[in-house]
């Protein structure tokens, strides 16, 4: 796990069972690396959709749906990775359709793969020599539909730690909010990079866009993460070891650091072009703004280039926390994929399918 290694957590409870449910396996940097390339994916597609039906941003377009494409494919390939039997899950959405009520690893297989399915449609519907009225026209149904799939995949996760009462430390109402904002925050930050190489006034109105959206998205990442640690329950010891383990790691300040900067950056970026509106004079601004709209600044550009790669690495760093402190101070949950209870304590790593 790199930087989230750490020794064996102490003796607490019972320990006969707990050793012997710890000798499963458990979620790892592949489940991670899983779980964030859904989020780049989801909340990427969320914000090339609404681009989409603004009708504004063709070039946009063409560079996110082949990152959003390749982005579903790797977070399908970690999660295969982890499992062990890939082939073993290729019937997982019949028997997710069969479970989608109670169980939110069943609802996270159908969005996940309703994203796949949508992302790669409306690629071809971007790619495809259509008639233009029937083109646009299907561009649009497959990016509302790649949007809802998009918000729903990169949430889902949230949401099923959030109910995974065997990790009392993932069992907090905050932890959907918080992958929400890291998801728009790597969104943005990789759809700040792919209008920083597209050229003429679609390049300068989505830099603009994508810096303000990267700036407020930060803030949402930063006032999620404290409201979750302010509402940890310490009434489990559980809960106390896995904050103190998180407040110790490295990693945890990297991410806060580097989504502080990334605010500070992308924000003052921003406010730098606003004042520069606000100094000219009404005539020049006029003028200007019937020619084209302002464009960043050359050196505020790269800055808020280098805060979009902060943004991206703090999104993966927010996701590896959250899961292995919870597992470091409590190894076992009753979480299996299709499960409505169980008085059996199962361990983390088992989905069913895993060899």
């Amino acid at each position: 796990m790199g930087q989230f290694t750490a020794p064996a957590p102490p003796p607490y409870g019972i320990q006969a069972p707990i050793q012997q449910i710890n000798e499963y396996p458990l979620w790892g940097t592949e489940v991670a690396l899983a779980l964030y390339f859904t989020e780049v994916a989801g909340m990427l597609m969320a914000i090339i959709g609404a681009l989409e039906l603004t009708g504004k941003y063709p070039s946009m377009a063409k560079k996110g749906a082949p990152t959003i494409f390749v982005s579903t494919i790797l977070a399908f390939a970690f999660f295969a990775y982890d499992l062990g039997r890939p082939l073993a899950a290729t019937s997982s959405p019949i028997e997710a359709l069969v479970n989608f009520s109670h169980s939110w690893m069943a609802r996270g297989i159908i969005f996940v793969s309703g994203l796949l399915l949508f992302s790669l449609l409306y690629m071809f519907s971007i790619f495809l020599k259509l008639p233009q009225k029937l083109a646009r026209s299907t561009r649009i149904i497959f990016a509302v539909l790649g949007m809802l799939f998009g918000i729903f995949a990169t949430t889902y996760s949230g949401f099923e730690f959030a109910a995974t009462t065997g990790i009392p430390f993932w069992n907090n109402a905050g932890i959907p909010l918080l992958f929400l904002a890291g998801g728009v925050f790597v969104g943005s930050g990789i759809g700040y990079i792919l209008a920083f190489v597209t050229k003429g006034e679609e390049g300068i109105m989505a830099r603009r866009l994508m810096a303000k959206l990267l700036a407020f998205s930060g803030i949402a990442e930063l006032a999620s993460w404290f409201l979750f640690l302010a509402t940890v329950n310490f009434i489990y010891v559980f809960d106390e070891i896995a904050y103190d383990y998180l407040l110790s790691q490295s990693a945890f300040y990297i991410d806060l650091t580097l989504s502080a900067l990334a605010v500070i950056i992308s924000g003052g970026g921003t406010l730098a072009l606003s004042f520069r509106m606000m100094s000219m004079p009404k005539e020049a601004s006029k003028s200007l703004g019937e020619i084209k709209p302002a464009d960043l600044p050359t050196a505020v550009k790269y800055a808020i280039l280098v805060a979009a790669v902060f943004a991206i690495v703090a999104a993966y760093l927010t996701r590896a926390d959250i899961l292995f402190a919870g597992q470091y101070a409590y190894q076992v949950a009753p979480m299996t994929p299709f499960q409505i209870v169980s008085n059996q304590p199962i361990p983390v790593g088992s989905f069913g399918w895993r060899g």
